[in-house]
């Protein structure tokens, strides 16, 4: 379960019980929405973040579970042959699920409802991320760029990997991919990538070029 969400979803609540007496129109919404934000939150897994399989004789080395490219979503996997990302979720549907919500919450309820519209649809996409996640995991897919979203790049391609902050850099023939990363994990990335492709890690900066 996702221990934010439980307790979003409890501060709307606990608002809304406020709300009774003045507003009983928003109070409803928030109450809706709220206990939308605790099933949410009780049904969606925390994430593993960085994971190092036991079996190392395998062809997967690393997985990490969030990577952002632009406004798009990924799982990120490192095999002995190439890095694969998998295709989560857009941040365009969070915007619009939020925009939604949002203008149904002005509409009911004013700024707090605005305010439970936005909370909600960041609660929605970590719900649509994360059962994706399973999905993929429950195929044994992760190494499957079958997706049309779906990216991989064969280490032959890259000329350098960057590590910069909450920052992966992917140096290819005449483009650069940025991919951002919590930065709870980047640091641990570095020394477990030296292991899985040295020859590609670059420490220090080299010039930036034009971004896919």
């Amino acid at each position: 379960m996702r221990i934010n969400i439980l307790i979003a979803g409890g501060l709307i609540l606990a608002v809304s019980i406020l709300l009774l007496s003045s507003d009983i129109v928003a109070s409803f919404f928030g109450f809706a929405l709220g206990g939308l934000n605790i099933v949410i939150g009780i049904l969606t897994r925390k994430a593993v973040g960085i994971v190092v399989p036991a079996d190392q004789l395998g062809p997967l080395k690393l997985s990490l579970d969030k990577g952002v490219i632009r406004t798009n979503i990924y799982t990120i996997a490192f095999s002995d042959k190439k890095l694969v990302l998998r295709k989560l979720s857009s941040a365009n549907l969070t915007v619009a699920t939020a925009l939604i919500l949002a203008l149904l919450g002005a509409a009911l309820a004013g700024p707090f409802g605005i305010i439970v519209g936005s909370i909600t649809a960041f609660s929605l996409q970590e719900f649509v991320t994360q059962r994706r996640r399973n999905e993929i995991k429950k195929e044994g897919s992760v190494l499957d760029p079958s997706g049309r979203s779906d990216l991989d790049f064969p280490y032959y391609e890259l000329e350098q990997v960057q590590l910069l902050g909450n920052r992966i850099q992917l140096h290819l023939n005449g483009r650069t991919v940025r991919i951002a990363v919590s930065r709870k994990y980047s640091r641990m990335l570095g020394p477990l990538l030296q292991k899985i492709i040295p020859a590609k890690i670059q420490s220090e900066p080299i010039p930036s070029e034009r971004a896919p």
